[in-house]
């Protein structure tokens, strides 16, 4: 017998019985009742560590038959879900193996088995949406309130895990599934993935750290690879993320700030290299965005980034982002930076200073042989001379 076969064989013989024994609970008419015992939560408990551990264990001799596991305890652990809605260590444990799971197996995954894989982690994204949205801001007890914030942080954490485990899929899916009739679009399932779970993650939420970075790296690397699907998403998610992106962008942590950077950079490159071969783009999301009072995403940014880098405070860390996104900006929207440059230097009471202004505004776009193009080369010329321009009119422009 091959090594592989005997791995498996083992694995079936160890697990088969667990399996079976939690499919069987789950199948039974009165589980709703005897689920609430405490010796079934702790049953039930050890069973998930027991699940996570072997998905954890996952190699490539054993990894059909972990699979199988898999796929025999999905419909069981979704009925978890429901049942012990209100048992927040039980959620965060199948949450956890799930996340674990996806890590382990999606790299050897054909067609057929990642529809199945991806079709439960929906299901799953679905039924906690549904039981988590408000929940988090229903209680009056501060205290109580902000043990639930913590709850669903560790959640949430999981779930953008999930999500980001699932995107490695396309990274190392080279050629074997390539163009074949019912593949998997793997950033059409994480957008989806996105759409049920951004309502979960509010401001508050947030200003957790680590979830905070975790959201953003997600969101900057869907944006930055595929931006043409952001247009898919309905008014209020596409609002969504720019209420997030708004909230990164004057953030304390450097990186959160440049992943939001990154993210406004590939929205408005996405639009202009669109415009320029007569395409949508972004669509009526260029012209006026939910939120935005009627304004258009890329306006909005373009004035952001202005405001932000010519009069708040910010990390020199992050002038070459900031001129990555700004570039693309300005030659989306050119009339409105004019616009705003223009008005920028008639405020300039001191004519030194004025002319100073209005000096290194046409500078900024115009030398070093700055194109219209979105290349390397122009991009690199471009973060020069914005360095130059904030160097030079920076400090009479705080004077004020």
């Amino acid at each position: 017998m091959q090594l592989s076969e005997a791995s498996n064989l083992y694995v079936r013989d160890l697990m088969g019985p667990m399996t079976t024994y939690l499919v069987d609970i789950s199948n039974k008419s009165d589980l709703k009742i005897v689920a609430q015992q405490p010796d079934a939560i702790h049953m039930v408990s050890c069973l998930l560590e027991r699940l996570r551990g072997t998905a954890r264990a996952t190699q490539p001799r054993t990894q059909k038959a972990i699979f199988e596991m898999a796929v025999a305890v999905m419909i069981p652990l979704l009925n978890f879900l429901e049942i012990y809605k209100n048992e927040t260590v039980i959620i965060h444990m199948i949450l956890k193996f799930v996340v674990d799971l996806v890590d382990a197996q999606v790299a050897f995954l054909e067609n057929k088995e990642t529809a199945i894989l991806v079709n439960f982690c929906m299901k799953l994204l679905q039924i906690y949406s549904a039981q988590n949205i408000g929940k988090v801001s229903v209680s009056s007890s501060s205290s109580l309130l902000s043990q639930v914030k913590v709850e669903k942080y560790k959640d949430l954490r999981a779930l953008l895990k999930l999500l980001t485990n699932l995107c490695s899929k396309d990274l190392v899916d080279f050629s074997h599934t390539f163009g074949e009739e019912n593949s998997t679009d793997i950033a059409q399932v994480v957008y989806l993935g996105l759409h049920i779970v951004t309502p979960l993650i509010s401001l508050d939420l947030l200003k957790y750290p680590k979830l905070c970075r975790d959201y953003f790296a997600l969101m900057s690397h869907m944006l930055d690879v595929y931006p043409e699907k952001v247009v898919e998403l309905n008014a209020e998610a596409f609002a969504h993320i720019i209420r997030t992106l708004d909230f990164g962008i004057p953030h304390q942590d450097i990186d959160v700030v440049s992943m939001c950077l990154r993210a406004v950079n590939a929205l408005a490159t996405y639009h202009y290299k669109e415009k320029s071969i007569g395409k949508e783009g972004l669509g009526t999301y260029a012209i006026s965005c939910q939120g935005l009072n009627g304004e258009g995403t890329l306006r909005h940014f373009l004035q952001l980034l202005l405001q932000h880098f010519l009069f708040e405070d910010y990390s020199s860390d992050l002038i070459s982002h900031a001129a990555d996104a700004l570039l693309p900006l300005i030659l989306c929207e050119l009339d409105l930076y004019q616009r705003l440059a223009s008005e920028l230097v008639e405020r300039q009471v001191n004519p030194a200073f004025k002319s100073r202004l209005a000096n290194a505004l046409q500078v900024l776009t115009t030398s070093n042989e700055i194109t219209s193009t979105l290349d390397r080369a122009n991009y690199k010329k471009f973060r020069k001379n914005f360095h130059n321009f904030l160097i030079e009119v920076r400090g009479f422009l705080w004077t004020k």
